[in-house]
């Protein structure tokens, strides 16, 4: 199977994928075992319930970018830690509020102020669907899961992950050697 241009999906297809990829997350989440949260995961520096809080972290950004509101309205209302004690349940909570916009009828036409300038929702999600795939793996792989992921969407994720990779301001983000089979080829610059 070939992998779409970045550029060319359909903005029903980034939904779509954005929603499976949310999916792919609270299944990982949800089966986290209680002595698993403070494992390290592929990402440097971070443990399970660190990038848990990060994802999080993104859903509540997406939702409130969604709904109208700037990054300057926001300021630091979303800094810290944002799952506390129950980082499951924040995340089943703020996952469900992303699938609840991504199902309105305009989500991928509305316009987010992003950090880089406005874009539209179908834009900003692609961003989100990819970092939602991969750091759902890395939650998969700290917290000792079978972290494979669904080959659709390790392949509509794969050219949105070249596409960063090749972008001199996100580079950083893919140093590292591959991390494995199953999106390996995603994290390949």
């Amino acid at each position: 199977m070939t992998s779409p241009d970045s550029n060319q999906m359909d903005p029903a297809a980034v939904s779509d994928c954005y929603l499976k990829s949310l999916d792919s997350s609270i299944k990982f989440v949800s089966n986290v075992s209680n002595d698993a949260w403070g494992n390290d995961t592929p990402c440097s520096d971070w443990d399970v319930k660190t990038v848990v809080n990060h994802i999080v972290y993104e859903n509540v950004w997406m939702v409130a970018l969604f709904n109208g509101r700037t990054i300057e309205e926001v300021g630091d209302e979303f800094e810290g830690d944002l799952v506390g004690d129950d980082p499951v349940g924040v995340y089943l909570r703020t996952a469900n509020e992303v699938k609840a916009i991504l199902a309105e009828p305009d989500a991928m036409s509305r316009t987010c102020q992003i950090s880089s300038g406005p874009v539209t929702g179908a834009e900003y999600s692609k961003q989100l669907f990819l970092d939602t795939l991969i750091q759902g793996w890395d939650i998969a792989v700290g917290s000792r899961q079978d972290a494979l992921l669904d080959d659709y969407l390790v392949n509509m994720c794969t050219p949105l992950a070249q596409e960063i990779a090749g972008n001199e301001g996100f580079r950083g983000a893919f140093n590292e050697a591959t991390r494995c089979t199953a999106h390996g080829r995603c994290l390949q610059s």
